[in-house]
């Protein structure tokens, strides 16, 4: 679930726009900068909401299924809306896909040129998914011990970022290559990335309603 949720079209178009910045290292490093202290620290904080209020305990399970059949609903939710994404048109750019006048796409301009908005563009991309927060549910029902049960979110958290993390590597190890090889990818998920994010939040809500009703009978 929490791979399914790196699953974010925009967040690899504002990814190409850095890498055609004067200094590609920098800006991706302070846009996953940003990315990862938000993931992290809204992982770690809706675990500790689950445990603080008791919706991951096993003797209520009233609120656990009740949780999970909202946040079934709302990747249902999520999955029609990625739907109706997916008609728009494949060639369009980056600055047209966030919005010719959106704040996102302004950040994203200043971001290609100043990392300070590079770590501010990864905060706002990076905002906790349902797929993110059902991934944390799953880890908060396991009731495993407290470190284990952090390390799996921390996990959980690397992986929604894996999509940046990876020409992260490659910008240090293989620069030459990292513009293309996104290009390509970037050019594959205009052409099915809405449709991929519609199918596996469609099977992520399912899950959590199926778990969220079999927790209540």
């Amino acid at each position: 679930m929490a791979v399914s949720a790196a699953v974010y079209p925009p967040a690899l178009l504002v990814l190409l726009l850095l890498l055609t910045g004067e200094h590609p290292r920098g800006l991706v490093l302070a846009f996953y900068a940003g990315a990862a202290i938000l993931t992290i620290s809204a992982g770690l904080i809706v675990f500790a909401v689950l445990e603080a209020t008791g919706v991951n305990d096993q003797s209520s399970t009233t609120a656990s299924g009740s949780f999970d059949l909202a946040l079934g609903v709302v990747l249902l939710g999520v999955a029609a809306w990625a739907w109706r994404r997916r008609a728009r048109d494949p060639r369009e750019t980056p600055k047209e896909a966030g919005g010719a006048s959106g704040r996102i796409a302004t950040w994203s301009r200043r971001a290609t040129t100043s990392e300070k908005w590079a770590f501010v563009l990864g905060l706002a991309m990076f905002l906790p998914s349902p797929l993110y927060v059902l991934a944390v549910k799953d880890i908060a029902d396991s009731h495993s011990s407290t470190p284990s049960d952090v390390a799996a979110v921390l996990i959980c958290a690397f992986a929604v970022m894996l999509f940046v993390e990876i020409p992260l590597v490659a910008l240090f190890v293989r620069p030459a290559g990292v513009a293309a090889g996104i290009k390509r990818f970037d050019d594959w998920l205009k052409r099915h990335g809405w449709t991929l994010a519609a199918v596996l939040s469609l099977i992520g809500g399912v899950y959590a309603i199926a778990k969220g009703i079999n927790a209540l009978s």
